[in-house]
């Protein structure tokens, strides 16, 4: 059995147990084991889960330690084995997660599953194996999504496909099909899967799981799970390496990106690759407080036996961005008719991020935020003149009081903005996940790899819970504007009024019997769906607005 240092056997205790310690006992402190038996049912930390949802609750409350929450994984999260015996296994407690709109899509933060209009559903299974410092995690995901028909407004580009978004081209192209094709999708998949070997404090591996990147609860800038996970090689720290300054962690990914079936006609450009890296800092004197950072550089397109060749690509390559040359409109003596032309692109696109997370222990609250930009700034002159150049940010707040016999009573709000910054009137921008130059911009298979509000977009988000000994209720609202950077381009005509939801609902969790059972439902308001508004009725009966309604289940066994 592989020795686990002081943090990272607290994070493992808190996970191995954190369900079964809240219910039986509302959120009181426990002692779990330190390790899970071999052998015996394990729950995989799946990123959105009921299980790390509670663990962030119980770092809230000082129960748990921060350790690794800010980079963070499935495979990162789970537990040792303890056992008789070199080979150790044990069966990972299946979960099963359904989704059903009744007239649209709306699939924000679920991975490899689209949740389009209808039902939709993903099954995940598997089994975790150790021999020594090697450590495998076999967890694939069967998703099915019925794909049922909704309005769309098909692709007037001549080598893209009919599913294809219509405004995501040119200078702001990416892979965000607005459907799925037109037929159900069923297909079987890697899923969280993980190979890792440890030596020492480090870990290396190859893995298809999804990873976090950042505090975010709602958003991730960097890296989510609103996209299916890419495989990818990876070299992390395995626990924090703790010296008089504090505390550090760190990973290293160089990765592979795939092209949707949805995009275009061209065959020649599905592969890119992604290289990254992260790291945290959790000072000495104040072991609460967690500061990080995050930088991504993907390339493209080239082919796949290519992609490991840009391994150090977010280390070594930071030259400055190319800008763009103004020139006047012809006839124009203002100079304000101007239109930008760039130069030939790079096939290169980077995204930098600096976070952090605050807790507060003794009060049961916490703050956190992350901000990012699209393009590096050229100078320090360039820096102070302009911060806020392409500037996006989440920021957020949790706070958990508690109530009568050990409950608790939480409060979550986040904010989370990647619309264009104020910069565009003097300078064209880079948007957040579209590109210049690389067609397919920052997703994977048709997703958006960081936050689920997608590109130029902006969201808020307001919950309320009760949280008690085998169950909890609560009630959500938030608004998420769309594609607000389309608005302002304007491509193929005027837009009158913004694309926007609004939705609320309940949610909630108890456990019956051996499974535990989360639960909820949302009705979404959509504002001028797709920008369709006609020009003399920004908030008219021809306004084009749609009522969806969304149910989400989640089941897990104990």
């Amino acid at each position: 059995m592989l020795p686990i240092p002081t943090g990272a056997r607290f994070r493992a205790r808190a996970l191995a147990l954190a369900l079964p310690a809240l219910a039986a006992s509302g959120l009181q402190a426990q002692e779990p084991d330190t390790v899970s038996a071999a052998g015996e049912l394990t729950r995989l930390p799946t990123l959105g889960s009921p299980v790390e949802d509670r663990l962030r609750v119980l770092q809230l409350l000082g129960r748990a330690s921060t350790d690794g929450y800010l980079i963070r994984s499935p495979s990162s999260q789970l537990p040792s084995l303890a056992g008789e015996g070199m080979v150790r296994w044990a069966p990972l407690a299946p979960e099963v997660r359904a989704a059903w709109n009744a007239a649209l899509p709306f699939s924000l933060n679920d991975g490899a599953l689209w949740a389009g209009r209808g039902m939709n559903a993903q099954a995940t299974v598997g089994a975790m194996l150790q021999a020594g410092p090697v450590s495998l995690v076999l967890a694939p995901q069967l998703v099915y999504s019925q794909n049922l028909d909704f309005q769309t407004i098909p692709s007037d580009s001549m080598d893209r496909s009919a599913f294809a978004a219509r405004w995501y081209v040119g200078t702001s192209s990416a892979d965000v099909p607005l459907r799925f094709g037109n037929v159900p999708v069923l297909r079987l998949l890697p899923g969280q899967s993980t190979l890792s070997v440890r030596y020492g404090a480090l870990a290396a591996g190859a893995s298809t799981e999804n990873q976090w990147w950042g505090p975010g609860i709602r958003n991730g800038i960097v890296m989510s799970n609103n996209a299916e996970g890419f495989p990818h090689l990876f070299l992390r720290t395995a626990a924090p390496l703790r010296t008089r300054l504090g505390a550090f962690e760190a990973k290293w990914i160089i990765g592979g990106l795939s092209e949707s079936l949805y995009f275009d006609t061209v065959s020649t450009n599905n592969s890119r690759s992604l290289s990254g890296f992260t790291a945290t800092y959790r000072p000495a004197a104040v072991p609460d407080l967690t500061l990080g950072l995050a930088r991504v550089l993907y390339a493209g397109p080239m082919n796949v036996e290519r992609v490991p060749l840009h391994v150090a690509d977010a280390f070594i390559r930071w030259e400055a961005p190319q800008e763009p040359v103004r020139t006047a409109a012809p006839g124009d003596t203002t100079g304000r008719d101007t239109t930008f032309v760039w130069p030939s692109g790079s096939g290169r696109e980077q995204m930098f991020s600096l976070f952090g997370r605050w807790v507060f222990p003794r009060d049961g609250f916490e703050i956190y935020g992350e901000w990012a930009r699209t393009l590096l700034p050229t100078s320090l002159v360039d820096l102070l003149n302009a911060p806020n150049h392409t500037q996006g940010y989440t920021l957020g707040v949790q706070w958990a009081r508690p109530v009568r016999r050990g409950d608790l009573f939480r409060l979550q709000t986040e904010v989370t903005y990647l619309e264009e910054s104020a910069t565009f009137d003097q300078r064209p921008v880079e948007g957040f996940y579209v590109s210049r130059s690389i067609p397919q911009g920052y997703t994977h298979l048709g997703k958006v790899i960081g936050a689920a509000v997608g590109p130029g977009g902006s969201g808020q988000w307001l919950a309320g819970d009760y949280l008690a000994g085998g169950w909890r209720l609560g009630a959500f609202g938030g608004r998420i504007r769309w594609n607000n950077d389309v608005y302002y381009d304007r491509p193929g005509g005027a837009y009158v009024a913004h694309d926007v939801s609004l939705f609320g609902g309940i949610r909630g969790g108890v456990r019956i019997w051996s499974m535990y059972l989360d639960v909820e439902y949302a009705g979404e308001q959509r504002y001028n769906y797709l920008f369709q508004n006609p020009e003399t009725e920004v908030d008219g009966f021809e306004a084009v607005d749609k009522w969806n309604r969304s149910l989400r289940i989640m089941v897990t066994p104990r």
